[in-house]
């Protein structure tokens, strides 16, 4: 027991103290232990047995190293399978090294040395979703250089913008595949990969990746200035072109994002749009074979949906502007075109609502047409009125089941009975005074319309946060338009018997509303960039129409007051009876009233024509 003088611990126990698991500590007299000693046994030495160490080469991996190899492989095959071969294809390729620059593009171009024979034997597939990285940075360095050889002259491309790698496009180019449910004109054909739309349609690409980088104001703006100067650019020289018209719908489709009141308007740019349509002759496309055997041609089908997609755009943005002479109206041709789309909505599921909403802009434009001279006798407005009613509830009543695949349907459809009721009820109505039953008529189609807002704005809070971000130009500006007829009524309608906007708590169902909508939608994400978002701006401006409603007199009173009724034997009685009676003015015991907030800032006058592109813009 010797050798186990001096250590401690049990890794030199003897056989007995190893076997009870306990302390073994070495007594006074040689060769045995205290425990041993005590017992009176022999005290028995434990000699170790160390096993033989196995060759490092036989380690196996763990399983998870093993699975991350196995994923690997799978994946460096599949890339290997699916893009050009390399310069020296060998039978076991590597994975090529990520570089951020081409270092050997002159190499690109050589012919590989290897017989001619094995360049076949590759399967020759369209290039896939997720690029080759070795090609990754090659393919968006070239994009970015065509691009900044269009604008040459106007200076280089802002350096943020040429920093979009092969990946951030294709995270842009999904995003924007979820976005087109919300305005179904310019959709990507499914076989089309990110190199495809490289080199055949630049124009629409840099559309989608503009609308696509919600997420990043600063990218955004960025995006939507060069996106200007190449289409400027591209105008210029008269290039005609279904990539640069479609890229053009799409920029102004999502425009309430990065709308610049330096820059062209909409209107503008859907003047130029209609143009180009026409000069590639959009209004005069074929029908398609009904055959079975033979489908129509797939670029037509989207020649068509552009098409479609103007007269939607410019329908829907001149009647939130009725100054403005609309710069195309309904036609046959639109509605042959619709039902070509409808017929194969086997490519695109969101195909099937297309008609739908060209019937709805339509209606639109038979409720303009038909009150368009704000003056009518009240035989004719009832008459066209029911017509009208009838119309919209057979439309809304078709519609049901596609109404539940896709809100903004209900969303638009409830906004088209808006403007139904809304002019209506500013109808002039000459002969009025002649038929008893038109003041309460009018005072009907006045409720209506009001119950019509509600109704709208109810079903907008049905929307999910991140969904406020797809939203077309024309859902965001129906949505801003019927907060602004909310409001109107409340601060801008004539007195009627009957009608009072405090009664009615029409500033309560504002405020109840602007504030679900501010919450709901989302919040800046760029905390170091001070610069107003389209979400900022609407809570701004809306907290100030809110103030502005809360001021808003009652109207229906005999002397202008809310506390004030007329008794049947024509005497006045105040409700309040402790406190003398309101003046018609509104003014209080000779005290002056606040001024409006429109008559301090003439930009905050929600009457104007101009109010909504201003709300739009951010300068009001």
């Amino acid at each position: 027991m010797e050798a186990r003088e001096g250590r401690i611990g049990n890794a030199f126990a003897c056989e007995r103290c190893r076997k009870h698991k306990v302390r073994c500590v070495p007594s006074d007299a040689a060769g045995i232990c205290q425990r041993c000693q005590k017992a009176r046994v022999e005290c028995i030495e434990h000699v170790a047995r160390r096993r033989p160490a196995k060759p490092r080469a036989v380690v196996q991996p763990t399983t998870k190293v093993a699975e991350m190899e196995k994923r690997i492989d799978k994946l460096h095959a599949l890339v290997t399978a699916t893009t050009a071969p390399s310069v020296t294809p060998t039978p076991q390729p590597t994975l090529p090294p990520v570089t951020t620059v081409p270092s050997h593009s002159s190499e690109s171009g050589r012919r590989p040395s290897t017989p001619a024979p094995i360049v076949p034997s590759l399967p020759a597939v369209k290039t896939p979703i997720l690029p080759n990285p070795g090609s990754t940075p090659e393919s968006a360095f070239s994009f970015w250089e065509s691009i900044n050889e269009t604008v040459s002259g106007l200076g280089r491309l802002d350096p943020v913008i040429r920093s979009i790698s092969i990946i951030h496009m294709q995270s842009l180019l999904d995003s924007y595949r979820s976005m087109t449910a919300f305005f179904p004109f310019v959709l990507l054909p499914r076989d089309s990969f990110l190199r495809d739309l490289i080199q055949q349609r630049p124009v629409l690409l840099f559309a989608v990746f503009t609308a696509a980088s919600y997420d990043s104001y600063q990218l955004q703006n960025a995006l939507s200035r060069e996106f200007r100067k190449v289409v400027m650019v591209k105008i210029m020289n008269g290039e005609k072109s279904l990539d640069l018209l479609q890229g053009l719908l799409v920029f102004i489709a999502w425009h309430h994002h990065y709308m610049d009141p330096h820059a062209a308007s909409v209107h503008l740019l859907l003047q130029i749009c209609v143009g180009i349509a026409g000069d590639l002759g959009l209004d005069n496309l074929p029908s398609p074979t009904r055959s079975p055997m033979q489908k129509e041609d797939l670029r037509q089908r989207e020649a068509k949906r552009a098409f479609l997609g103007c007269y939607y755009l410019a329908s829907s943005l001149s009647l939130l502007d009725s100054g403005r002479t609309r710069s195309m109206s309904h036609s046959n041709t639109l509605r042959l075109y619709a039902k070509d789309i409808v017929d194969g909505a086997w490519e695109h599921h969101s195909d099937a609502i297309v008609p739908i909403l060209i019937d709805t802009c339509q209606f639109m434009e038979d409720v303009e047409e038909t009150f368009g001279a704000q003056s009518e006798s009240a035989l004719v407005a009832k008459a066209q009125l029911k017509r009208l009613g009838e119309k919209w509830e057979q439309m809304q009543t078709a519609t049901k089941a596609q109404a539940g695949d896709y809100r903004t349907l209900r969303w638009i459809q409830l906004g088209a009975r808006i403007f139904l009721y809304k002019a209506t009820a500013s109808l002039d109505i000459y002969d009025r005074d002649s038929m008893p039953w038109v003041s309460g008529f009018q005072l009907s189609q006045r409720i209506t319309c009001l119950r019509c807002v509600e109704q709208f704005l109810d079903n907008s809070l049905q929307l999910n946060s991140n969904e406020y971000d797809l939203l077309s130009i024309t859902d965001w500006l129906a949505l801003v338009a019927g907060l602004t007829t909310l409001a109107k009524l409340a601060l801008h309608t004539s007195p009627m018997p009957g009608w009072d906007p405090i009664e009615l708590q029409i500033y309560k169902s504002f405020e109840y509303f602007r504030d679900q909508l501010s919450a709901q939608m989302p919040r800046q994400r760029e905390s170091q960039d001070y610069s107003e978002d389209l979400f900022e701006r609407f809570r701004r401006i809306t907290a100030i129409m809110k103030m502005a409603v809360k001021a808003a007199p009652g109207r229906s009173s005999p002397n202008g007051s809310t506390f004030e009724l007329a008794t049947g034997s024509g005497r006045t009685v105040s409700l309040l009876q402790e406190l003398p009676p309101l003046k018609p003015n509104g003014v209080v015991n000779g005290s002056d009233p606040l001024p409006a907030p429109w008559k301090v800032n003439a930009q905050l006058d929600i009457s104007s024509q101009e109010f909504l592109w201003k709300f739009l813009m951010g300068t009001v």
